[in-house]
């Protein structure tokens, strides 16, 4: 009888849900759009539903589910599970552990996305087991986790490492969580394409809309631009590039961890444009001491490092 574990990483824009062996191994994978706009009820159904359709598609009679674990954005009071507020999902006060367990019939782990994300790579990613670890996600929104001692850090309520509502310049723009200049507001996934949709109302910006050909602007069609030599769409990464090196910068001297690791759909898909620059940036920033022997990477379990969390969560507690 084999021992099976299921994953799910709830995300902005994406359900990704998986399923995998009790030695590690992702079996198979389930990816469907969150439709978040349809509100909190609708989003834990949809979860529900992947969840028994990827156990029944994967699974046979004999086998054993062992666990399931979602990773969902935060805030997250992790003593209760309930999401606190969430700017990204726009939700209020949501039970999810709770919701889902009545869906479902069965016991679940639920965590902070970037908690999860950074179990996943203290366990199964490149810097496995490092003693001090800041993980941190640059896709729609920016967050974070941080590992000390081998152990995830969640604060007294679990609202730890929001990084992305970090200010980082209180004249700047407007965050979805109502503050203004917050790390996640200026660069984000979000931020870019905002910053992207501005040139066009004046009048510029012309080679980022021909690579939307006529769709929606997001921080590909601006990496495409710039890939192509466009000023502009490179004046826009540089600025998303120096902005978050300095929330970086500020975390690594709050931190001074052994590694930072970077994920997320922003990080992995503009790293050409991106990563080099920017650890040199953060190296420059950083306090001399707090340079000494620190790793800078990009997670090697791409978008999975969620599910690899989860798994983890279950394998080895969390």
């Amino acid at each position: 009888m084999a021992k099976l574990i299921v994953a799910v990483d709830l995300g902005a824009s994406k359900i990704l849900a998986g399923i995998a062996s009790a030695d590690g191994r992702i079996i198979n994978r389930k990816k469907i759009s969150t439709n978040k706009a349809e509100g909190a009820e609708y989003i834990l159904d949809r979860i529900a539903l992947c969840i028994k359709e990827i156990i029944k598609e994967n699974s046979s009679a004999g086998d054993k589910i062992s666990g399931i674990a979602i990773a969902t954005p935060g805030p997250l009071s992790y003593s209760d599970s309930i999401v606190w507020d969430s700017p990204n999902l726009k939700w209020g006060r949501v039970a999810v552990k709770e919701e889902l367990e009545k869906r479902l019939g069965k016991t679940i782990i639920v965590d902070k996305d970037t908690n999860m994300a950074a179990l996943g790579e203290y366990y199964f990613g490149r810097y496995r087991k490092f003693k001090h670890l800041l993980y941190v996600t640059v896709s729609t929104g920016i967050g974070g986790a941080v590992i000390v001692d081998h152990g995830l850090y969640r604060g007294k309520n679990g609202g730890a490492a929001e990084f992305g509502h970090m200010v980082i310049d209180p004249s700047g723009p407007y965050c979805s969580c109502g503050r203004k200049g917050c790390l996640e507001a200026m660069a984000s996934g979000t931020a870019l394409a905002r910053q992207a949709r501005v040139l066009i109302v004046q009048g510029k910006g012309q080679a980022i809309l021909d690579c939307a050909d006529g769709g929606e602007i997001t921080a590909r069609e601006v990496g495409a631009a710039a890939r192509s030599g466009d000023y502009e769409a490179q004046t826009l990464i540089l600025d998303l590039r120096e902005a978050l090196a300095t929330g970086l910068a500020n975390l690594v001297n709050i931190f001074d961890p052994e590694v930072l690791v970077l994920g997320g759909g922003v990080a992995m898909g503009l790293q050409d444009l991106l990563l080099e620059p920017l650890f040199s940036s953060v190296r420059e920033k950083v306090f001399a001491l707090n340079n000494n022997g620190l790793e800078l990477g990009l997670t090697s379990l791409g978008e999975d490092v969620g599910l690899y969390g989860c798994m983890a969560s279950v394998m080895f507690g969390n």
